[in-house]
C-alpha cells in the first residue's frame, strides 16, 4: 500500500472515495481570519474524597468540606484548576507545579467537624448526609390540576 491509498476507497459514511470528496468541498472552505481558536476545557466528573481533597491530574486539590462523598466536575481552566458542583464554582486553585502535590485552602477546612482519633492517627470526620427538602401540598391540588384547573 503506497502513501495516500486509502483516499482511493470508498467512504462509509458518504459513499463516495475521500479523495473526490475533498476536491468538492475543497472550494467551500475558508481560512478563519482572526477567529479566535474554539474554546477547549479538559474536565471530567470526580468523587471529594472524605478529607474534602479531590485527585486532578497526579496531584489533590482542597473543597470545601461540605462537600466532601459527592461528584464534582473538575476542569483545567488555562492556568487554574475549577472545581464546579451543580453548576456552580466551588473551589479555584492555581494548577499544581509538579505531580503529587497537595494544594490547599485553609477556608475549605474551617468548621469541619472532627470527631475522636479513633486510637489511631487518623481523624474521623463526621459528616451527616441531610434529608432533601420537599415541598407539602394539600392534594386538592393535585386534584385541581388533574381537572384542568390551575392551582
Amino acid at each position: 500500500m503506497g502513501v495516500g491509498s486509502g483516499n482511493q476507497r470508498v467512504h462509509g459514511t458518504t459513499h463516495e472515495q475521500v479523495t473526490a470528496r475533498w476536491e468538492t468541498e475543497r472550494s467551500s472552505l475558508r481560512p478563519l481570519a482572526n477567529r479566535p481558536p474554539y474554546a477547549y476545557m479538559d474536565e471530567e466528573l470526580r468523587k471529594v474524597a472524605r478529607d474534602a481533597y479531590v485527585s486532578w491530574q497526579g496531584s489533590r486539590y482542597s473543597v470545601p468540606w461540605q462537600f466532601a462523598g459527592r461528584e464534582v466536575w473538575v476542569r483545567d481552566g488555562g492556568g487554574e484548576m475549577e472545581v464546579l458542583h451543580g453548576g456552580e464554582r466551588i473551589a479555584v486553585h492555581p494548577r499544581a507545579p509538579r505531580r503529587h502535590t497537595v494544594v490547599t485552602r485553609c477556608e475549605h477546612h474551617q468548621g469541619i467537624p472532627l470527631g475522636a482519633t479513633g486510637g489511631g492517627s487518623k481523624i474521623v470526620v463526621h459528616i451527616r448526609e441531610s434529608a432533601p427538602v420537599v415541598e407539602i401540598r394539600p392534594l386538592a391540588a393535585y386534584e385541581s390540576v388533574a381537572a384542568g384547573g390551575v392551582r
